[in-house]
């Protein structure tokens, strides 16, 4: 028989188990509180309760994470002008790329928590930006998503951006399953390419990517050094002139534009493996993450194909894109 002093510790811990299952089930698995006090047979204002006791127990803890200052006042006029279902700046000023880069990703993941919800399927491609983004993901596998690589992989495998361990950290994360593109970047004629993107494996992935519920990509510029760093094992000299001369500044997916968005090079695009940018311009939504003065003409380019739905840069980028705007109204 329990002693008085053991029955209280007894009730206790079932209060406390208690309130662990009600605060999990609102802040874990978002869960109204009227659907709480009809699971438990409560009222709503009980469960109010509950929770005001789990703060106050220590059962739930709240870690304010600040991702830095963001530029309100560019946000709104960029969401205005370029008709953005959201935009995030960070203001740069005092930090390096590599910070710069962490911070974004820090933003994005932020930005996604509160999109993701359960059994979506997410689509995503692969780069700096989106290997800093994932990483700042909180494991939430109750979620069981489902993740796409929406566009195919390098030759050579880059240590910094690994795409099968992007695919393989948003699985484990997320208690997702995860679907590969298993297949090269790009192939050497739009014909051989068509033909690759008929097979069962490769049109069972692309198929799933074009009807995800967001899609995830980073926006890539053109230069000889990027190129030749990113996408490793490929022709990067063969490759970069032709981009050059049709006017190319930027990628989404791979996919080539100019500085007023317009799709160039099509013989190039039609060699890529993954989504073309029709295709994401019918996506749910698109989020996009690139910064860096060096990327604005891409960033600019980028906003002007009419594709992404969500932005996320820096103010350095924001500078540059408005220093082009000017030029071109000058001419």
């Amino acid at each position: 028989m329990l002693s008085p002093d053991e029955v209280l510790e007894l009730r206790k811990a079932q209060q406390l188990e208690l309130l662990a299952e009600v605060s999990s089930l609102y802040f874990e698995h978002e869960m109204t509180q009227a659907e709480i006090a009809e699971k438990f047979y409560i009222s709503r204002s009980r469960v109010s309760r509950l929770l005001t006791m789990a703060r106050e127990e220590g059962v739930i803890t709240f870690k304010i994470q600040h991702y830095g200052e963001r530029c309100y006042e560019f946000e709104q006029m960029f969401k205005r002008k370029y008709q953005l279902e959201d935009i995030f700046i960070l203001n740069s000023d005092n930090h390096d790329e590599a910070q710069m880069r962490r911070l974004m990703g820090e933003m994005a993941a932020e930005y996604l928590h509160k999109q993701f919800k359960p059994r979506q399927t997410v689509g995503i491609s692969w780069g700096k930006s989106i290997e800093q983004t994932v990483a700042a993901l909180r494991p939430t596998p109750y979620l069981n998503l489902e993740v796409v690589q929406v566009i195919g992989g390098i030759l050579v495998q880059n240590p910094v951006i690994n795409i099968p361990g992007l695919l393989n950290t948003m699985v484990e994360k997320f208690g997702a399953t995860g679907i590969s593109l298993t297949a090269p970047l790009l192939m050497d004629n739009p014909e051989m390419c068509s033909m690759l993107k008929r097979q069962p494996a490769i049109a069972f992935a692309l198929n799933k990517a074009r009807k995800a519920d967001l899609v995830l990509t980073g926006i890539g510029g053109v230069s000889k050094d990027t190129l030749s760093y990113l996408w490793s094992g490929i022709d990067t000299d063969r490759e970069f002139e032709p981009l050059r001369e049709n006017g190319a500044v930027g990628f989404i997916c791979a996919q080539a534009f100019d500085i007023q968005g317009k799709a160039c090079c099509p013989e190039f695009n039609q060699r890529v493996v993954g989504l073309t940018l029709d295709e994401l311009r019918n996506s749910k939504k698109v989020v996009s993450i690139s910064g860096g003065a060096r990327k604005g003409q891409a960033v600019l380019g980028a906003l002007r194909t009419g594709v992404v739905n969500v932005l996320v840069t820096d103010l350095a980028c924001i500078r540059e894109i408005i220093r082009l705007e000017k030029q071109e109204a000058g001419k």
